[in-house]
């Protein structure tokens, strides 16, 4: 059903006037940390699917698919970073080793995923957000659920029944979807950038099928990236949005204060301060939680801001309490 783009009340924006001295201070680019982060994903990967090639064991390749899952969730929270220019300080050197060893190995561009990603932030929960468009389409992510129904949408998830709505869905950041019409999601994906992907795909791939351990090295690739998308980046992309009020800005996202596992599987590298981003999308991923605890002081924030306790809470929050339980609703924004 169309629907015309909803006018935000007066007062809706959050007042940043007492907070942009300290938004200049926390806004600095650490490339050093950056670059050693980075380097210490792909080391702590490459050292467990070594170990598993090298013990060759059903349990060990488990264990090593959970460590090289966890990794690939790091590198897709680094992919939002290099999106905002916030990987490195240097725009080229940002997108290019955010391409070359961040969203390449996602299947993703840095390049495409900003573009839809800008207009996300820009136009957020509304019908010019592409991404409120897909939650106003998947079935999936309309809310609130029954227990019953969440339960059935996580074994869905775990098993693969829905990834391709994922895979449909995200098919807009991925150059090779691109390549033949690289117009055809309002971004002109240029030609130097096609050919750089495929200079990569060739040196990528082609080690991967020279090496005698190639399908161990293509499953332990692969199929944890097929589990952390479907399930860990699923909830985490639900939580940020879906079941708020967006009565003001300060309710249109969630923030979660993550738990220890939460920062393991689903939200790495302070993702989870996710209103707070969006407040402030200049802060990078180190300084985002020091961000909270200093908002967390203003009235007003502490009054307005949705915080959840743990993604678990968030589960919790998007099923009714068991006396309205019923019909899966739209995604609830005002």
């Amino acid at each position: 059903m169309e629907e015309i783009a909803k006018e935000r009340p007066p007062g809706y924006r959050y007042s940043r006037r007492g907070t942009l001295a300290l938004i200049r201070e926390l806004s600095v680019i650490d490339n050093r940390r950056n670059a050693l982060l980075l380097i210490l994903q792909w080391a702590i990967a490459i050292g467990a699917g070594a170990v598993a090639i090298q013990v060759d064991r059903v349990p060990v390749y488990l264990l090593a698919g959970l460590v090289i899952g966890s990794r690939i969730q790091c590198l897709a929270v680094m992919m939002h970073d290099a999106c905002h220019g916030m990987l490195f300080s240097n725009r080229r050197v940002n997108d290019l080793i955010g391409d070359i060893f961040v969203a390449y190995p996602l299947g993703f561009s840095i390049h495409l995923y900003r573009a839809n990603h800008l207009f996300h932030h820009r136009y957020t929960n509304t019908l010019r957000d592409r991404d409120y468009r897909v939650q106003r389409r998947d079935p999936d992510q309309h809310f609130p659920k029954s227990p019953a129904a969440m339960v059935w949408l996580l074994v869905r998830s775990v098993t693969g029944l829905n990834f391709y709505r994922m895979a449909r869905d995200s098919r807009i950041w991925a150059p090779f979807a691109n390549f033949h019409n690289p117009g055809r999601f309002d971004y002109d994906y240029s030609l130097g950038l096609r050919i750089r992907y495929v200079v990569w795909a060739i040196f990528f791939y082609g080690l991967i099928l020279w090496s005698p351990w190639r399908w161990q090295i293509l499953a332990l690739l692969l199929i944890p990236q097929f589990i952390w998308a479907n399930v860990f980046n699923r909830i985490r992309a639900i939580a940020e949005h879906n079941g708020v009020a967006d009565e003001q800005e300060l309710n249109g996202t969630r923030t979660i204060i993550p738990t220890w596992l939460d920062r393991f599987l689903i939200a790495p590298l302070n993702v989870s301060y996710h209103l707070e981003h969006h407040l402030f999308p200049s802060v990078p991923w180190p300084n985002l939680r020091r961000l909270h605890v200093h908002l967390m002081t203003d009235p007003a924030y502490v009054a307005g801001a949705h915080i959840t306790q743990g993604y678990w809470g968030v589960i919790r929050e998007l099923m009714p309490p068991p006396a309205s339980a019923g019909a899966d609703l739209p995604a609830t924004h005002s």
